[in-house]
């Protein structure tokens, strides 16, 4: 990251279906404009704001209602065990911004989500983290798995992950995902806000596809 890269924080949680289809479409916005910009991501685990793990039906449902949107990027979890904790990705994203700086969280909060969305990964046991550790590195081939994986193991990475939850405290965090623009601004899920719950499906009403790129350029011009 150089001095007059751009960063917006994205605070959401890992198994968060709606924050995946975010980051996947800014990280395409940054990419298609070629932009100095990094997406921070701040941990929000939902099973620390609601004191309950997200039930898997829950999950379930919004990743089908969403596969239509961005098929690429979902299947169905096909492992009989349903993680209990993401708070071990948390740790790994906290290990990876340890050794390597931001840009380096940011993908492996990508490999992770995609581990788990698309590829059925368990992210949290140690298997599971070091397959979405390869995805990262075929991402970003400067990673050093190995010493992520040690930071994981040996450091304290739990009390970055409970800073971060301290200070959403003082957010105006509406939800998962929820983005934090460089000139203090925020937006919550870009382009797909329009959704209730209904006879237990989610109902997705209008979206925006475009938003989420137009919003990335309405915020980073200074840089371009």
């Amino acid at each position: 990251m150089t001095r007059s890269t751009s960063v917006v924080d994205i605070w959401s949680d890992i198994h968060c279906p709606w924050a995946l289809v975010a980051v996947h479409r800014l990280r395409n916005a940054r990419d298609k404009h070629d932009l100095d910009v990094v997406f921070a991501p701040r941990a929000w685990p939902l099973e620390w704001v609601n004191h309950r793990g997200t039930p898997r039906d829950i999950v379930t449902t919004e990743t089908a209602a969403l596969a239509s949107h961005e098929p690429e990027l979902f299947n169905a979890y096909t492992v009989q065990s349903w993680p209990s904790t993401f708070v071990p990705a948390f740790e790994l994203v906290a290990a990876a911004r340890r050794v390597h700086g931001l840009r380096a969280a940011e993908d492996v909060d990508y490999a992770l989500r995609l581990a788990f969305f698309r590829d059925s990964v368990d992210v949290s046991i140690k298997a599971g983290l070091h397959d979405a550790l390869t995805l990262a590195h075929r991402l970003n081939t400067d990673l050093r798995p190995e010493k992520i994986m040690d930071t994981w193991l040996h450091a304290n990475t739990r009390s970055d992950v409970a800073e971060d939850f301290r200070v959403s405290g003082t957010q105006p965090i509406q939800g998962s995902p929820q983005i934090f623009w460089p000139d203090g601004t925020t937006t919550h899920n870009p382009g797909m806000t329009d959704h209730h719950w209904h006879g237990d499906l989610v109902r997705i009403g209008p979206t925006d596809p475009g938003e989420t790129e137009r919003l990335l350029l309405a915020h980073t011009a200074s840089i371009r």
